[in-house]
């Protein structure tokens, strides 16, 4: 399955970038990708992403049964990453989640939605049979794109997570797609 990687993707303006899988060696690349985000972006994420030695624990203790790491490149380095998580037993073990980080500059450019397919197509492959994404509400942005992807968004639920920047609370949307 990741036999197929790396995946060269050029979009409808011309612009192309490669996907492919996130190695144990891209731990200072992910980082600069993540420290490059402005904290606007990087308050919605669950981790202190400015933290290296988490980042190179990522790479480090890579485990794709758990945790499937997509990465989308061009000659200017990381543009966005995208993982796919699941449980290897339990109740839940028919469930992936889906995680995506964009690059603020290459946001709203279709490559959220071609990751977002890629990743799908991914946990389809994996024997997943229900996505589930997780979004702050106020980025209805991303919620559009799940929906335009096929996830129905169930659930609101208010005050539920807390920025890793200015522990402020935020409500969070609950979106899942059938596969």
């Amino acid at each position: 399955m990741l036999d197929e990687y790396p995946k060269t993707i050029t979009l409808d303006d011309g612009f192309e970038f490669t996907l492919r899988p996130m190695t144990q060696y891209d731990g200072d690349k992910l980082y600069r990708f993540f420290v490059s985000l402005p904290e606007s972006d990087r308050r919605y994420l669950r981790n202190r992403t400015v933290d290296r030695l988490l980042i190179e624990s990522w790479c480090r203790n890579l485990n794709p049964d758990k945790v499937l790491p997509i990465l989308a490149e061009n000659e200017d380095g990381l543009i966005a990453n995208g993982t796919l998580h699941r449980e290897t037993h339990g109740w839940s073990k028919h469930i992936g989640e889906i995680r995506m980080t964009i690059a603020s500059e290459y946001q709203q450019r279709g490559i959220g939605n071609i990751l977002t397919k890629e990743l799908a197509d991914l946990a389809r492959k994996l024997g997943v049979e229900r996505l589930m994404a997780r979004v702050v509400t106020s980025r209805d942005y991303v919620i559009n794109l799940f929906v335009l992807n096929g996830f129905k968004q169930i659930s609101t639920l208010k005050n539920f997570v807390k920025s890793v920047v200015d522990s402020s609370y935020k409500d969070i949307a609950i979106l899942v797609k059938d596969l």
